[in-house]
């Protein structure tokens, strides 16, 4: 797949709930933002082909309302659930991840422990610490570039300490044992209309 940000939704959101393509199809389309980059149909393809790959497992089952007296519902593999926790990890270690799919990334910290959640975290706050070293490296002295190259550094300078700090605040909060949000592996029902993303 090409984009890790709809194949880590997908798993994600099977990994709380096995469900239908047709019932995953409307659990993405009512968590926007993080659906942004899913077009009508992209779900459906996208759940047949981690089927083929063996990250989900199929049974049928019987439909209650429709055309069909049947229905195909999917769950995580073994394979699947060794993916998505690889994969979820990948995203949140590298620094150049795309913003929407960091974003899913860490909606979905809440199916892991506080303290693999924490960990997470750390391991992406030293990624980010490894970047802001590298940029300075290839930069040099930013203030012998052009203006706009200057400014361009500036930008990426600060959103990495922005990040940092960001993961700083986050991980106190996870380690405070007075900070009680619902945070449990099985965070609940995805249609649930209580528990949005």
């Amino acid at each position: 797949m090409k984009d890790p940000g709809r194949e880590l939704l997908i798993l994600g959101l099977l990994r709380r709930k096995p469900m239908s393509a047709y019932s995953l199809n409307r659990a993405v389309r009512r968590h926007a933002p993080l659906n942004r980059n899913f077009r009508g149909g992209n779900v459906y393809h996208a759940v047949a082909q981690l089927a083929r790959r063996g990250l989900l497992l199929s049974k049928e089952a019987k439909a209650r309302r429709g055309p069909s007296e049947s229905k195909v519902i999917f769950r995580l593999s073994a394979a699947g659930e060794r993916h998505f926790e690889a994969l979820l990890r990948e995203m949140l270690r590298d620094p150049q991840t795309a913003d929407w799919t960091l974003e899913i990334a860490y909606v979905l910290l809440g199916q892991f422990a506080r303290n693999q959640a924490v960990q997470l975290l750390s391991d992406r706050s030293t990624e980010i610490t490894q970047q802001e070293k590298r940029l300075t490296r290839i930069w040099g002295n930013p203030e012998d570039r052009t203006g706009a190259s200057y400014i361009a550094y500036l930008h990426t300078l600060s959103r990495l300490r922005a990040e940092r700090r960001f993961l700083h605040d986050s991980m106190a909060l996870l380690n405070n044992p007075r900070w009680t949000p619902e945070w449990v592996r099985d965070d609940g029902s995805v249609d649930d209309p209580a528990r949005k993303l």
